[in-house]
């Protein structure tokens, strides 16, 4: 009997182990299936927010060309509000006009716009790939600008302050 007992055990931890190993291979793949998708994420963010930054440029420039006395553009104006104007649509997380706000009252990810700035503010979800001068939370501050051309003046969205966001940016 005890050489039945012995093959039993041995089969027992042979079986363990191989549980063992199959448990630590799955949890290897699962942390590593995370670590990409917290990368797509970030990226799905930067390509959403680039989207909406070019949406609101082609609304700024279309509007200070176009003359329409009802929607004057000007330096400092509310970009959102154009394009709530032009197509009645607003864009994705915005919350609207702040005055100065206190930290972390915004969540990240949303946009806000500070006419003590004449500024457009979103605060970056996905801190990794970014860069800007700003100090406190990761942030892009976009303003209405003149710029000069052949035609006269036109007016045109830019980011307040140079800012570096993925690799490609």
């Amino acid at each position: 009997m005890t050489l039945k007992i012995a093959t039993h055990h041995r089969r027992w931890v042979l079986r363990l182990f191989e549980w063992a190993v199959l448990t630590i291979v799955v949890l290897l793949l699962l942390g590593i299936f995370l670590h990409r998708i917290e990368g797509l994420q970030g990226e799905a963010e930067r390509l959403n927010v680039k989207a909406t930054i070019e949406n609101l440029r082609t609304t700024v420039l279309l509007a200070s060309i176009v003359q329409n006395p009802e929607k004057v553009v000007y330096p400092g104006a509310n970009p959102v509000n154009l394009l709530a104007g032009e197509t009645g649509l607003t864009i994705s997380g915005y919350v609207g006009e702040l005055t100065n706000p206190e930290a972390g009252k915004i969540a990240p990810k949303h946009w806000y716009f500070d006419p003590s700035q004449g500024a457009l503010i979103y605060l970056i979800g996905n801190t990794s790939n970014f860069n800007s001068p700003l100090s406190g939370s990761a942030r892009i501050r976009l303003c209405i600008r003149t710029t000069g051309n052949n035609s006269g003046l036109a007016m045109q969205l830019e980011a307040c302050e140079p800012y570096r966001w993925g690799a490609k940016e």
